[in-house]
């Protein structure tokens, strides 16, 4: 009888124990769940932080800029207004993270300034470059695709950044070819300013020969 009387009395309290060690586990679950999570979010955060790009925070350049990657170590020749030149680039819009184009997948690009199609931001950035050189270049947008842009790759009025990378560098001045030009036009023009000299002194010649002639047609 005693027995029975005491499991009926413990039975509650019993009941509340277990109640309690439950939610207090649960509390300390739900603690270890929020300080996981959160430490996620700190973490993302952190790496937001460092990836983000910082130049959807800034104003984009309105004048040609530029920055020296990698420096030649042996410039023979740089580049000039009438330069041919062979480079790698790749290029991306202002506050882009993907670059809508690059050379690296194929070879390097020709061109002959002053005569090939650049845009106007690139082609006086690499004036100066060695073969090696590297630049990366903050070109404005009246100096790029202006208020037209490029579709789907280049908003309107957007900048650009180029980086660019110099593999060869030649001057029509080292070409032999140039200087046999060069100098065919300079017999060409010293043999035909003597031609009209001697053309000029011959009609003169003429001139007064006639001119004496008809003064001893009049005395006689």
């Amino acid at each position: 009888m005693f027995l029975k009387s005491e499991l009926h009395f413990n039975e509650p309290l019993q009941h509340i124990l277990i109640s309690f060690i439950f939610l207090s586990c649960l509390s300390n679950l739900a603690l270890m769940i929020f300080s996981v999570v959160y430490k996620v979010y700190i973490l993302l955060a952190l790496i937001m932080l460092v990836y983000a790009n910082p130049e959807l925070e800034m104003e984009q350049p309105t004048k040609l800029l530029g920055g020296v990657l990698k420096k030649s170590k042996d410039c023979k020749q740089k580049v000039s207004s009438v330069s041919t030149v062979k480079l790698h680039y790749r290029a991306r819009a202002w506050g882009a993270d993907d670059y809508y184009e690059s050379t690296y997948e194929g070879e390097a690009h020709k061109y002959t300034l002053g005569k090939d199609k650049m845009i106007k931001g690139l082609e006086q950035g690499i004036s100066g470059m060695c073969t090696g050189d590297i630049r990366r270049l903050l070109i404005p947008a009246d100096l790029a695709y202006g208020n037209i842009g490029l579709p789907n790759l280049v908003p309107a009025n957007s900048a650009v950044i180029y980086e660019v990378e110099m593999v060869d560098v030649k001057s029509p001045f080292t070409n032999p070819w140039f200087w046999l030009g060069l100098a065919g036009l300079a017999f060409a023009f010293i043999f035909g300013n003597r031609f009209t000299k001697m053309k000029d002194a011959s009609k003169s010649a003429k001139f007064l020969e006639q001119k004496e002639q008809e003064k001893i047609t009049k005395t006689e």
